[in-house]
């Protein structure tokens, strides 16, 4: 079946035209155009569930009725939340006007991305709601920690030492609900900055709401600095914590979010979810079956998870360093 007569299987007015869209790597995305405004269609990827989608339209119907913009999953014609044909599945939602960028461009951006997430955090405090969709273990350090002890002793002695030294001091680094001060509830989980949108200097929307999943907001702040305040890529060797991005972003938040906040649990968080992706790629390196890499400058898989590992394992000294001077 042709993309624009999926389209015309969702509640819009009547597609005009339908062209692929961005670069995105794991869904076929294309823009759908209307005589009434522009709209996003996307083939999902099998490793993004039904019940994801059916998260992402409860909470961004949520979001959007007190005014917070995200993208909102459109019905099919006959109220279904995705449009199949074949083995394939569909979803549309309206497109929403905005720039996205690959890194922090300064304490302004950092600033205006913390106070977006600050506001869509103090909204989903209010909302009583369990997804169904998450990715099992996703955030769940514990877990992986396990996972990484279990084949530590295979790791080459490159990078032997740093797998030791995350099995012994990251269980202390795990915010639990003591620590956190409150009990779990609906997170984004995926905030790197290219999931914030931009128009004139300001954050407008959140968006890729696939990864929504219960958990303590601050799992979802340190999953965020480690990815905005990072200085390089995330397999640079050289790669440091820039604080003045952290600085400003827990501004922003502050004011977003309208309460208190304590930077030390911030960068506790911070440090956990940068060793806790260092072990799953340290646990890569072993089984050799999980995460892309870049063929032009690796050999092989287990090459750039080496080096992501190390670099990852290194940000997250820098944060534990800055986190002694605050």
């Amino acid at each position: 079946m042709k993309t624009i007569d999926i389209a015309s299987r969702f509640q819009i007015p009547q597609p005009v035209s339908v062209e692929p869209f961005g670069g995105g790597l794991l869904h076929a995305t294309h823009i759908v155009r209307t005589n009434d405004g522009a709209f996003v269609l996307q083939r999902l990827h099998p490793v993004t569930s039904d019940a994801a989608i059916q998260d992402a339209r409860v909470v961004g119907e949520f979001l959007a009725s007190r005014g917070f913009q995200v993208p909102v999953p459109r019905l099919s014609k006959d109220g279904a939340v995705l449009a199949r044909d074949g083995g394939d599945r569909w979803r549309l939602y309206p497109m929403i006007v905005g720039e996205a960028f690959d890194v922090v461009r300064g304490p302004e951006m950092a600033r205006e991305a913390g106070r977006i997430v600050g506001e869509m955090h103090r909204h989903l405090r209010e909302l009583d709601y369990e997804p169904r969709g998450s990715i099992p273990h996703f955030h769940d350090t514990a877990f992986v920690v396990g996972e990484l002890r279990s084949v530590v002793d295979q790791l080459p002695r490159s990078v032997g030492r740093i797998g030791r030294r995350i099995v012994d001091e990251l269980p202390a680094l795990i915010v639990d609900e003591c620590s956190a001060r409150e009990s779990k509830g609906v997170i984004h989980a995926d905030l790197k900055i290219s999931n914030l949108l931009f128009a004139d200097g300001r954050a407008v929307a959140v968006i890729d709401m696939d990864t929504l999943m219960a958990h303590f907001r601050v799992i979802d702040l340190g999953d965020a600095f480690r990815s905005w305040c990072a200085t390089s890529t995330e397999d640079d060797p050289g790669l440091d914590f820039n604080s003045d991005l952290f600085t400003a972003a827990v501004d922003g938040y502050a004011r977003g979010f309208s309460g208190a906040v304590d930077s030390q649990l911030f960068l506790r968080a911070t440090q956990q979810i940068g060793w806790e992706l260092a072990a799953r790629f340290l646990i890569d390196v072993v089984r050799d079956d999980y995460f892309g890499f870049d063929a032009r400058r690796y050999p092989s898989r287990r090459d750039h998870n080496m080096a992501r590992a190390i670099a990852q394992f290194r940000l997250g000294e820098a944060v534990a360093r800055f986190r002694r001077m605050v």
